[in-house]
């Protein structure tokens, strides 16, 4: 090469390093992207790495770990695919991304995204090749029932979270949804579905086809302007643009109530909101819950019985605050009471919560219901070193302005105990608090059988 040729070259990499240049993709990354750009049933390929902050600087200017960064490939289908090919095509490039992604750096995040015409589904290189193709398939099948899109996001952990299993479909209409969690039925998928006006919100299993029929109905109702049904809450919420006191909502409450559809062994709740906010709650069917008590977490067996056993006190309980769980808008969290007294003692209650901001102060205006209205407190003889959970749940608030978040929550475990204050916070910091603001509705369990 020319000495001159040299010395450009030369001062040509110096002056992208000095300006900050990064590095592209990794080449083991841009070969299988290369090998998937070629398989039937793609349409595109494309690659991008965003990186996140340099790492610090040890105390002779090294740097103590490689800077961290993410690798996303979005793989475009072929929109002439039927779900069997797509779910093929995105397969096998799976296979190929994630076999090169295994051999990457462990500050290298490597993601995936297959797309098609409104799908989206999202894995990461430990999610099993299956899912993958599983959820493509499926995704098509819903696109085809009515869906206008569906996304899935699969995450890293192999496809092993319940959650990642379910898809986010948005339709039309919502004389759509009836159709399509028919094909969610069928294809044995979760979903959540959205459309204007209508939201079906279930995580833990396939659609209740019924009660979509229900929701899409109430959804039609004169005046309705919005209808969600939360299977956390087994609750149908419906806003009106009716006044106070209007004749159309005694008639949608006197409709609600004249449906044949809920038993007092399968209740469900309505509440009916105004054009102020007013609410009023009551029971479709006119079905309230028969009462029944806890039940152990997770099925399991029942702890022995024990009429000798002495009620617990606050000094017989360790109490801490579990990990939050967010789904579909609502999130929930379980508080946990583990007996350490040396000896079984009973609890039958709900515990008595507090929830307090950064300043010590309680949250105003906090309404605690109950979290399943049927389940009512039944005693539970804890084993020394036993725990019990009580569950709270709550909508998810917005904290865009800076609210003052819950940062600790006084639970007073049992009667006539001392209250004890948890740290809800992940840092210690309000910025971390639980999204318990003012005005916010939490629902609360009684005391059942943990662990």
């Amino acid at each position: 090469m020319p000495p001159l040729r040299r010395v450009l070259l030369l001062a040509t990499a110096s002056a992208l390093v000095l300006a900050g240049c990064t590095p592209g993709p990794p080449d083991e990354i841009e070969s299988a992207a290369e090998a998937v750009r070629a398989l039937p049933g793609v349409a595109d390929v494309a690659v991008t790495r965003t990186f996140g902050p340099e790492p610090v600087q040890g105390n002779f200017g090294q740097r103590s770990e490689t800077r961290p960064s993410t690798v996303r490939v979005e793989v475009a289908l072929a929109g002439a695919l039927d779900p069997e090919g797509a779910g093929e095509a995105a397969g096998t490039a799976h296979r190929l991304l994630a076999g090169a992604a295994r051999d990457m750096d462990e500050n290298i995040t490597v993601t995936s995204d297959f797309v098609g015409p409104g799908l989206t589904v999202s894995a990461g290189p430990d999610t099993a090749a299956d899912v993958v193709v599983d959820a493509v398939e499926d995704g098509y099948g819903l696109l085809a029932a009515g869906a206008t899109t569906v996304g899935l996001g699969l995450g890293a952990d192999g496809g092993s979270d319940p959650l990642a299993a379910t898809a986010h479909v948005v339709a039309a209409s919502p004389d759509d949804l009836v159709d399509i969690a028919e094909a969610a039925d069928e294809l044995d998928r979760r979903v959540e579905l959205e459309a204007p006006g209508a939201r079906y919100r279930s995580a833990a299993r396939v659609p209740d086809i019924d009660t979509v029929r229900l929701l899409v109905a109430a959804a039609g109702r004169p005046g309705v302007q919005d209808a969600t049904y939360l299977a956390q809450e087994r609750r149908l919420t419906l806003q009106s643009d009716a006044e106070p006191g209007a004749q159309s909502l005694a008639d949608l409450r006197r409709w609600l109530e004249a449906q044949d559809f809920a038993t007092a062994d399968n209740p469900l709740a309505y509440t009916v909101l105004d054009a102020g906010y007013t609410e009023t709650t009551g029971w479709v069917s006119g079905a309230e819950p028969a009462p029944r008590p806890t039940e152990p977490a997770g099925g399991a067996t029942p702890w022995p019985d024990d009429d000798a056993a002495p009620n617990c006190t606050g000094q017989d309980l360790e109490v801490t605050l579990g990990v939050v769980d967010s789904a579909a808008g609502t999130r929930g969290v379980s508080v946990r009471a583990r007996n350490v007294s040396g000896r079984p003692c009973a609890v039958e209650s709900v515990p008595d919560l507090v929830f307090e901001n950064e300043a010590g102060q309680p949250q105003g205006n906090v309404t605690v219901q109950p979290s399943d209205p049927g389940v009512v407190p039944t005693r539970v003889v804890v084993p020394d070193g036993g725990a019990v959970l009580a569950p709270l749940l709550w909508h998810t608030m917005s904290t865009a302005n800076d609210p003052d978040t819950t940062t600790t929550i006084q639970v007073t475990p049992v009667p006539d105990a001392d209250p004890v204050p948890l740290d809800a916070t992940t840092d210690g910091t309000r910025a971390t608090g639980l999204d318990i603001l003012d005005g916010a509705e939490v629902r609360v369990g009684p005391w059942t059988q943990g662990d």
